[in-house]
């Protein structure tokens, strides 16, 4: 057994600790490279302030044998991640009992994950995921309608933003005034989230929009526990927690909607904004999509893998294991670095081309994760971004990114990837 760090591999200059600076944050696959060709499980020269050694994996079979060890690699990062324990918030109805953990489905580990985890899984049963798709049509239909004519569009502003989000509120039943919340909170997270430096201000606002939004949730999962809705996702999922325990758990059950309610919106529209810039990057790539949608699924999945709009994922380390060669000691900060894994050529040759022709995707990118924490909301995911390039291609042609008002570099995030700008021209169908 190697521990690279210790054995005597030379030291990375600029590796001392994670993490690194803001520049190689928005694009990191360089970093990512180096390391890897030195030791794809590396051990940060410096502990974290709190004197935590820190991991970085950044193979892909280190990564997936991460992904796939829930129990010795968990989710539970307090202790161990500062930033975590600073975005904790309070429950919103703390006079009410509840019966689960305090942590959302993201970060719940063993018995208290699988219940939340089945939660999430309503979401997306077959009948109901299809039940969606003429909604989520009519939700892209109406965004494109908005500037089809203008022959261009704010795509991220126009489009992306609004998209993931209408989707996601007319799926909860939420008002519209639930719109500002929700974007808050989105904007909040992605700047906040497993920042080391985020200011004491920015940590006071994220508590404050969490809060909003709890708040929100509490009184819907109260409403619909008290006026349940046929073929409705909150009241069903009211409904399991209440079978299950006895009597309502409105603060778990408000939390497990605002972390539903973010995951959908923010990654969502990280996702869809790269796909429509490399459609209007390339067309040749465009020309094939239009004429064969059946590689539209192919393109979404290659999209996540050069692209992840979640890059990496946090792990306590709570067992002496090993990894690869690397021997990792109880009480470490484990970084996987999937979209490093995704971009490892000894599993993805020439791994900085796009090809939608790659074998395997659905089974060996990583963006998705593996194992037990596998995005259970990948299927939704799928949906939207199916019926957005589909509407898009139908309604829209010759497709061209503006180069001189784009933006693609990712916004400064510790958490999220999601192009700063996608500006788009194209001639509207009906011209055509």
């Amino acid at each position: 057994m190697t521990d690279h760090a210790a054995a005597g591999t030379p030291a990375l200059e600029g590796f001392d600790a994670w993490p690194p600076d803001e520049d190689t944050l928005r694009c990191p696959f360089r970093y990512f490279e180096e390391i890897r060709d030195q030791a794809p499980v590396y051990r940060y020269r410096e502990p974290s302030p709190e004197g935590v050694v820190t991991y970085l994996v950044t193979g892909f079979e280190e990564c997936a044998s991460v992904l796939t060890r829930a129990d010795v690699f968990v989710n539970d990062l307090s202790g161990v991640l500062p930033a975590f324990e600073a975005n904790a918030v309070p429950s919103p109805r703390p006079g009410v009992p509840t019966f689960y953990e305090d942590r959302n489905v993201f970060f719940a580990d063993g018995a208290d994950h699988k219940v939340k985890r089945s939660w999430v899984l309503q979401l997306v049963e077959r009948d109901r995921l299809e039940s969606f798709r003429p909604m989520v049509e009519e939700v892209v239909d109406g965004l494109i309608d908005a500037f089809a004519a203008d022959g261009r569009c704010d795509f991220r502003h126009q489009f992306t933003d609004p998209m993931a989000l209408h989707v996601v509120r007319r799926i909860m039943g939420l008002p519209e005034q639930a719109d500002p919340l929700i974007k808050r909170l989105s904007a909040v997270l992605s700047v906040a989230d497993n920042n080391p430096a985020a200011p004491q201000e920015l940590l006071d606002e994220l508590r404050e929009s969490w809060m909003g939004m709890l708040e929100l949730c509490v009184e819907l999962v109260e409403r619909r526990h008290a006026e349940p809705v046929e073929n409705d996702y909150v009241t069903d999922v009211v409904r399991l927690q209440v079978e299950r325990d006895g009597a309502l758990d409105p603060n778990a059950l408000a939390k497990h909607l605002t972390v539903t309610i973010f995951g959908a919106d923010h990654a969502m529209g990280g996702h869809l904004a790269d796909m429509l810039a490399r459609i209007g990057r390339d067309p040749q790539l465009q020309e094939r999509l239009r004429a064969d949608r059946s590689l539209i699924r192919q393109f979404m999945l290659e999209a996540l893998r050069t692209e992840s709009p979640v890059p990496w994922l946090f792990r306590q380390c709570v067992a002496d294991a090993t990894v690869g060669d690397v021997e990792i000691p109880a009480g470490s900060l484990v970084l996987v670095a999937t979209i490093a894994g995704n971009h490892d050529p000894a599993e993805f040759p020439d791994p900085a081309s796009f090809d939608v022709s790659r074998r395997n995707l659905e089974r060996n990118q990583l963006t998705l994760g593996r194992g037990a924490h596998r995005c259970a909301g990948a299927q939704m995911a799928r949906l939207q971004a199916d019926v957005t390039v589909n509407k898009v291609l139908d309604r829209l042609r010759d497709i061209r990114l503006d180069e001189q008002r784009s933006d693609l570099r990712p916004e400064p995030s510790f958490g999220f990837r999601v192009p700063t700008a996608v500006h788009l021209t194209f001639t509207p169908e009906d011209s055509a």
